[in-house]
């Protein structure tokens, strides 16, 4: 059965974690969604990453109790972004050592699967597909081992930038995927970047297909990358309904787009049970 998620950042912003409470996960329960793309360890600023070892573990453990007794799943988390430090081998392992750091959390929190951004050895610009595509089975292969431990599924995302080394198109991750050929290493499909692209939705969604295993969705417009709200842009939403039911895809329309929480009251509330009811007419027309 699909269900309805949105990213944390939607009701809790960044990095203050006293948001993080029943109160916030009842409230986007009643909302209407299932589950919550847990983004709070995508960025180094987050608090969680000065915490000790015990600390995180503790803190994790707990905050995915509380997320279960509201009534929702985690059904993802947002890996590491922007991966600073990419273009230098020192850069690289540091950034690997929060990467195994991230599934350690996610093995805390219950939480399934990661969506891991690209590593971008040689910048925006230079290196060549094929270096990307080495240095990419080489991540996620040394990745495996601590995601095979943990039970996590890393989700290899599509970027929104059409140069040599950004590791855009859905057929390099296709081919990676078939690489590395892992039950635990999969696709995440965010539509926004996909329009950015110019790319089709529907032939998209079928080239991945069982290999698809999270979403990031968001509308757009052709050549940027603003995580518009579903149909304040130029995504093809029907091939998106179409593709996911030819899949028989079964898992989260997950969201990475939300109102604004400087929205006034009541109005905010009003505008976020509507983005919940559309994330759910989305399931509707996929099931039909």
């Amino acid at each position: 059965m699909l269900k309805t998620g949105i990213h944390s950042v939607g009701y809790f912003g960044r990095h203050d974690l006293k948001k993080y409470n029943g109160e916030g996960f009842r409230k986007i329960k009643a909302h209407g969604y299932d589950c919550i793309d847990y983004s709070e360890l995508s960025s180094l600023q987050s608090p969680i990453y000065t915490f000790s070892s015990a600390e995180y573990k503790t803190y994790l453990t707990e905050l995915g109790k509380t997320v279960r007794d509201a009534g929702l799943e985690i059904s993802q988390m947002h890996g590491l972004w922007p991966t600073a430090g990419d273009t230098e081998a020192s850069g690289r392992a540091k950034n690997l050592d929060y990467f195994k750091k991230e599934i350690e959390g996610a093995a805390y929190l219950g939480c399934p699967k990661i969506v891991i951004h690209p590593c971008m050895a040689y910048g925006w610009a230079g290196g060549t597909r094929e270096q990307m595509f080495e240095v990419n089975v080489n991540l996620l292969s040394t990745l495996l081992p601590y995601a095979k431990t943990a039970n996590v599924t890393l989700c290899l995302e599509n970027m929104p930038f059409r140069k040599p080394s950004a590791f855009s198109a859905i057929q390099e991750l296709k081919d990676i995927l078939i690489a590395i050929n892992s039950p635990f290493v999969k696709a995440c499909l965010d539509t926004g970047h996909l329009v950015a692209m110019g790319d089709s939705m529907y032939e998209s969604i079928c080239l991945l297909g069982e290999d698809l295993a999270a979403l990031h969705v968001h509308d757009d417009v052709a050549g940027q990358d603003r995580h518009l709200l579903p149909f304040q842009g130029q995504n093809d939403w029907q091939g998106f309904i179409k593709g996911l039911r030819d899949i028989r895809f079964n898992g989260c329309i997950s969201l990475e787009t939300h109102i604004s929480l400087t929205t006034p009251q009541p109005m905010l509330e009003e505008m976020q049970i509507s983005l919940a009811k559309l994330a759910r007419c989305f399931i509707d027309e996929i099931e039909k």
